[in-house]
């Protein structure tokens, strides 16, 4: 007889797809707490792709001067620049198409993997990356109600046959990583963030609410069961990549049962100003702000658009991203400054929540001139607030020996520098992170005083 795990129940009154992701052993990222009083517990990896206006050591646009005052206009307009280090001289991975690697490896410095088989899926290398920060910082709190919130703008469904053959379409689509072979899939509807975040609709009542939850959690149970009862006649290799499915199953379980939590928190309402892009993500942002302030995660990425495009993320501006970042940087130049605002509103939203002393985030990109995919001297942002002087903020932060250097790739830090740097304000010392030639040096990024 054969034995089968049903997806029936998973599906049948779950309200999400769980996506069966392709599976492999995790590669465990050694953890040892080394300060006795961290100064940070959350974390928000933001990113935007396509690059920016970086044509030379000037630094092009991405600064707070320039054409229409700069790509950063938006964070000196919301009073928040003082929060906030500019980044240069930092590279992106491009092991493969940058579009693809640069996305995949933004928070984790790792190569991406890639094949020539046949039958590209069957090989494991096909879907490959890292574990990505954002994930190690949910580490520091395995308690939490939700592990981590992941909101997005798009899903691309596939690109070429020249690209789609050699790496998968994932790598443009998402920068979190749960671990080596398991991308994290974007919430793109705020609805659902909503939902996901606090048990139900806001028309529901909490009786109705949690009887879907107790019905949601028993097909849970039930899937469950059935892993338990077959794994003993499963191949080993079975076994392992039904695990990391089962462990899935789990967290959300444990999402569902924790979610009465939620009811006790201030459900923010929905953005009802502005076009349909900056409505979704500002009520996204919120929500996020919310659970974080509820305590029920601490962990987030928000992709304010995918990898490649092509895509129109704003209706502000006539024109696509991917194409202007090749062709036409003075559109290019107002699709940026949308974007960094809308990061700009989420730093302005933690420190209205007083959440931004305690919190960390970043935006980047994964190529800085698109006109030839240069992965030297990315976009790169982090912000937060000093408890204690901690961080260098309010000014520009050099990777390179000298500001002239940014523009040589040779010259230009490693990403995994920083997350190394910024995992030490959670109170985690990694031994390294990133592969390759993107694995941390060591030395100090300059972010830390």
């Amino acid at each position: 007889m054969s034995s089968r795990l049903s997806r029936r129940n998973v599906l049948r009154g779950l309200g999400v797809c769980i996506a069966l992701p392709l599976f492999e052993s995790a590669l465990p990222v050694r953890l040892a707490h080394a300060q006795p009083a961290p100064t940070k517990k959350r974390f928000i990896g933001c990113f935007f792709g396509s690059g920016a206006p970086m044509p030379d050591a000037a630094n092009g646009d991405w600064g707070y001067a320039g054409a229409r005052g700069g790509a950063l206009k938006p964070l000196a307009d919301l009073g928040v620049s003082p929060n906030v280090a500019v980044m240069r001289g930092f590279k992106a991975v491009n092991n493969f198409d940058v579009h693809w690697s640069g996305t995949a490896g933004f928070l984790s410095s790792t190569p991406v993997g890639t094949t020539n088989a046949q039958n590209p899926s069957s090989d494991p290398n096909y879907q490959r990356c890292a574990k990505s920060l954002d994930q190690i910082i949910a580490d520091t709190e395995p308690k939490a109600a939700i592990r981590s919130l992941h909101a997005g703008f798009n899903q691309v469904p596939s690109w070429d046959e020249g690209h789609d053959r050699v790496g998968s379409i994932n790598y443009v689509n998402s920068i979190a990583w749960r671990d080596a072979t398991s991308p994290i899939s974007n919430i793109i509807d705020p609805l659902q963030m909503f939902t996901r975040v606090f048990g139900s609709s806001d028309k529901l009542s909490n009786a109705q609410a949690a009887y879907l939850l107790a019905r949601r959690k028993s097909i849970l149970d039930g899937v469950l069961d059935q892993y338990n009862h077959h794994k003993s006649t499963l191949s080993a290799a079975d076994k392992q990549r039904l695990e990391a499915y089962a462990q899935s199953i789990r967290e959300v379980e444990g999402e569902l049962t924790s979610a009465a939590r939620a009811t006790t928190c201030v459900k923010p309402a929905a953005e009802t100003a502005g076009e349909s892009y900056v409505r979704n993500f500002r009520t996204m942002q919120k929500i996020i702000i919310a659970a974080m302030q509820c305590g029920l995660t601490r962990s987030a990425t928000i992709m304010y658009n995918d990898g490649i495009g092509p895509n129109s993320p704003t209706t502000t501006v006539p024109a696509e991203q991917h194409d202007s970042a090749h062709n036409n940087w003075a559109t290019l130049i107002q699709i940026n400054q949308v974007q960094v605002g809308l990061w700009g509103e989420l730093i302005a939203g933690l420190k209205a929540a007083n959440l931004l002393r305690e919190t960390v985030t970043i935006l980047g990109s994964n190529m800085s001139d698109g006109r030839t995919h240069n992965s030297a001297n990315v976009p790169l942002l982090v912000a937060s607030e000093n408890v204690a002087g901690e961080m260098k903020l309010g000014g520009e932060v050099y990777g390179t020996p000298t500001p002239a250097g940014v523009t040589e790739l040779g010259q230009n830090r490693n990403m995994s520098d920083l997350h190394v740097d910024l995992l030490k304000l959670y109170g985690v010392r990694v031994t390294s992170l990133g592969e390759g030639a993107y694995k941390s040096t060591g030395r100090p990024s300059g972010i830390l005083t």
